[in-house]
């Protein structure tokens, strides 16, 4: 419509009668009834796509797949690094079991925070739950008494309900959203800073060694604060429940959840943490387990508990944040750098964003990468039409941005003189800290 695409409720869509005839000699011809039980069946409320606009990927960011619970992980999927000694291994193995209680799979409750709701006005968020095809009810049900029976949820009489949404992902698994856009509209924005993935590894040049912990399940380790439990209700076709433990989509809980490890890892300069992601860097053997012996034990104060088959524990590299660290340098991970390689050649406005925010991400890699990528970002300037006009220019771009190889560049030693090299020409500005 209008050149814009847009998503419409089934229930909206009404029959279509050419108007090639004069109106004294339209038929009168009966259609059949439409069975009541069609439309729920063809709900469209199961998104197909991450990227739509009415509904994107960062709302339901990280949110656990369906029927991903039975898995039960212990002390004994830990990983370690392939190049550590019998004996480092022991010392590791040994560290681990003083503190086994932190690794399982199931999250734990933090003591170091509540996660608290702060809105702009009182008069409750009330939406209708949105339909759920039929073939995915039981399933949602069943993931519901689950989050249940792990005391994430609860059975609420809260006059907030905010809807849920089935997300179909590209890979055809689903994940289950709370649409908490109207919430966030009325929520006190909380400023606390989240360390950029570009300055994590500034200061690693010297790291020889590197341990990599994911938490479980990490928000749903921060407990809501009591008074406003009610305010994270949600409502299903037939169920009503509200968080005990933080939900995803909330504006505010990337930052609660940032503020918790803050002030789990105060002091611990050697530790950084992204999300629910902690990376452990020293430069001796020594100072390694020391570090992941004090960790352990923090967490295991808080209470928190970590995911066992993603831990990797003592390695010389290691993959973090979409980047292989490792020996003074970072490169790419592998499988980014195949996600890259097998992009295709994008069509409309939305998939060149979509390839440009893939290969942004490693735009340090790509020499000239602002002005190498000017014909692409052209195409989605305010204006260009919908379906884009690919020209040889556009092509030129595509290909130089794709990574057919893995490139690697070496971490900055901060205690030695920068220079600093700039450039410019009539499509761009260019700087480089050598």
């Amino acid at each position: 419509m209008g050149g814009k695409e847009k998503t419409f409720h089934a229930n909206l869509l009404k029959g279509y009668n050419a108007c090639d005839q004069d109106a004294s000699q339209a038929t009168t011809e009966e259609r059949p009834p439409t069975s009541s039980l069609a439309i729920p069946a063809a709900s469209v409320t199961v998104i197909e796509d991450l990227e739509s606009e009415h509904f994107n990927d960062s709302d339901c960011e990280a949110l656990p797949e369906l029927g991903k619970w039975g898995s039960k992980e212990t002390i004994n999927d830990l990983k370690f690094g392939d190049e550590l000694t019998p004996d480092q291994r022991r010392q590791l193995e040994e560290v681990a079991l003083m503190y086994s209680s932190i690794f399982s799979d199931r999250p734990g409750t933090a003591s170091t925070e509540e996660h608290c709701i702060e809105l702009t006005s009182s008069i409750p968020v009330r939406q209708r739950p949105y339909p759920v095809p039929y073939a995915m009810r039981q399933t949602l049900r069943d993931e519901l008494r689950e989050m249940e029976d792990l005391g994430v949820i609860r059975k609420s009489s809260s006059p907030y309900a905010s809807p849920v949404v089935v997300v179909k992902k590209k890979d055809g698994t689903n994940r289950v959203c709370i649409d908490y856009r109207r919430m966030n509209k009325l929520t006190i924005f909380d400023p606390q800073p989240m360390t950029p993935p570009a300055d994590i590894f500034q200061d690693m040049e010297k790291d020889q060694y590197f341990s990599k912990i994911d938490l479980s399940k990490g928000y749903w380790q921060i407990p809501v604060r009591r008074e406003d439990i009610p305010q994270t209700a949600f409502v299903t076709m037939d169920r009503h429940y509200e968080f005990l433990r933080m939900p995803f989509g909330m504006m505010n809980s990337g930052a609660t959840l940032t503020r918790a490890l803050k002030k789990l890892l105060c002091g611990m300069d050697n530790v950084v943490d992204y999300i629910d992601d902690l990376l452990i860097h020293t430069e001796t053997w020594e100072a390694h387990v020391k570090t992941l012996s004090e960790l352990f034990k923090r967490l295991q104060e808080a209470n928190f508990t970590v995911r066992p088959v993603k831990c990797m524990l003592g390695s010389r590299t290691v993959d973090f944040l979409g980047h292989s660290l490792g020996r003074g340098a970072i490169g790419l991970q592998d499988d980014n750098v195949e996600m890259v390689r097998n992009a295709t050649r994008p069509k409309t406005k939305r998939e060149v964003r979509a390839f440009l925010g893939l290969v942004g991400y490693y735009k340090e890699f790509v020499p000239n990468f602002a002005a190498v990528s000017a014909p692409l970002s052209d195409l989605v300037r305010k204006g260009q039409p919908n379906i884009v006009n690919w020209g040889d220019s556009q092509e030129r771009a595509y290909n130089s941005l794709k990574v057919t190889s893995k490139p690697v560049l070496q971490l900055p030693d901060v205690n030695k003189k920068f220079v600093l090299r700039t450039d410019a020409s009539d499509r761009g500005l260019g700087a480089a800290l050598m």
